[in-house]
């Protein structure tokens, strides 16, 4: 960026966002009422990216609609800095907003669209602005254009360059690379992450990409029907799941879950899986010696071993998929419906109807409740 350019935010500008109990009941006349976010608390540091992550209708846009002032808040408190905006207008609460539907203006130019809101608020130097975020999206063979001449993709990059020539002090963006292609998606994804460390931006992102939400997020809220299952870091939230949904929504490939019991020798537990197919060690105390779980274990902790080897769940390979990174290798358990997914180093090959042995450390066999999915420690 060139000196002409509002400077990245300074330590200590960026503001923090805080949800309180935030609820969004839909109602009306004839019809039962609908609530799409339940009670949602976030309490996001200043300059923090937080991702909220999860499938289609689990209240992730309504949350950032609220957050925008787009939605009207039925209950709860939301916070920036110390100023509570939840009843405040949009245009009075200072966030930069960036949404999947584009809401570009027809009749302008690509130029005109990023300069209409700076110009509008008297901002100096806005040229300048739009010129050097245009260069870092890699946006200056379209600024001449209007909305029409330009792809989903382009529109969608557009949206996100007319949020991000704000400065906001908190920026908001629902699904912001969805349109784009592979490889533009990763360019602007890795631009993204260091503009927003560049100023210093608060952001919300809004994604049902687990990718773009682990690569970009320094927290992340992994959402399903209305409620936070999990809020902590990629790491946590990958090694640690709070549950079933989570262990499920967040890994590729997901994460095989079976059916065990549990066997406790000599206070040590291990979880029996399958017709005689053996036990695999888990670190989890306190389940009784019998009782029924889900057994989740992710296939990068997986490995194969020798059918002669002890220890381990005996299995025959199902098929083996090479690649070239990696293999995957689906294999069998007699007694068990669900095939187990091993993920393998890349030089090793199986064939169908191998004989293997499946095994796991015990710190990575997670065990869930089998009617809550709440996480067994």
């Amino acid at each position: 960026m060139t000196s002409t350019v509002a400077a990245p935010a300074q330590a200590g500008t960026a503001q923090s966002l805080t949800l309180s109990k935030l609820v969004k009941t839909y109602s009306s006349r004839g019809r039962e009422s609908f609530t799409a976010v339940k009670g949602i608390d976030l309490d996001i540091r200043p300059g923090e990216l937080v991702a909220l992550l999860g499938p289609s209708g689990c209240g992730k846009t309504t949350t950032l609609r609220m957050i925008a002032g787009l939605e009207t808040v039925t209950s709860g408190s939301i916070k920036i800095g110390d100023r509570e905006v939840s009843q405040l207008p949009a245009a009075k609460r200072g966030v930069g907003v960036g949404f999947e539907s584009y809401a570009l203006y027809p009749p302008m130019s690509v130029r005109e669209n990023l300069l209409y809101g700076l110009k509008a608020r008297k901002v100096k130097g806005a040229e300048e602005m739009v010129a050097a975020i245009s260069r870092r999206l890699e946006m200056d063979d379209m600024l001449e254009l209007r909305p029409a001449g330009l792809s989903s993709g382009q529109k969608q990059r557009v949206a996100l360059a007319r949020a991000l020539v704000r400065n906001p002090p908190v920026l908001l963006l629902d699904e912001p690379l969805s349109h784009l292609d592979a490889s533009a998606r990763q360019r602007v994804r890795r631009e993204l992450k260091v503009l927003q460390r560049e100023f210093g931006y608060t952001t919300i992102v809004v994604t049902h990409d687990q990718v773009e939400a682990l690569s970009l997020a320094d927290r992340l809220a992994v959402m399903d029907a209305g409620v936070v299952q999990q809020f902590g870091t990629p790491d946590e939230v990958f090694d640690d799941p709070a549950n079933l949904f989570v262990a499920q929504f967040v890994g590729e490939p997901q994460i095989n879950v079976v059916r065990g019991t549990v066997r406790v020798e000599s206070g040590r537990a291990h979880v029996e899986i399958g017709s005689r197919a053996g036990t695999l060690p888990t670190t989890v105390t306190g389940v009784a010696d019998g009782t029924s779980v889900s057994v989740g274990i992710r296939p990068q902790d997986c490995a194969l071993r020798p059918a002669d080897a002890t220890g381990g769940v005996s299995a025959t390979v199902a098929y083996f998929e090479h690649l070239l990174e990696f293999g995957l290798a689906t294999s069998t358990v007699a007694g068990v419906e669900e095939g187990i997914v091993v993920q393998t180093p890349a030089l090793e090959s199986y064939e169908p109807e191998q004989q293997v042995v499946v095994t796991a450390p015990p710190e990575r066999v997670y065990l869930f409740d089998v009617e809550s999915g709440e996480r067994l420690r």
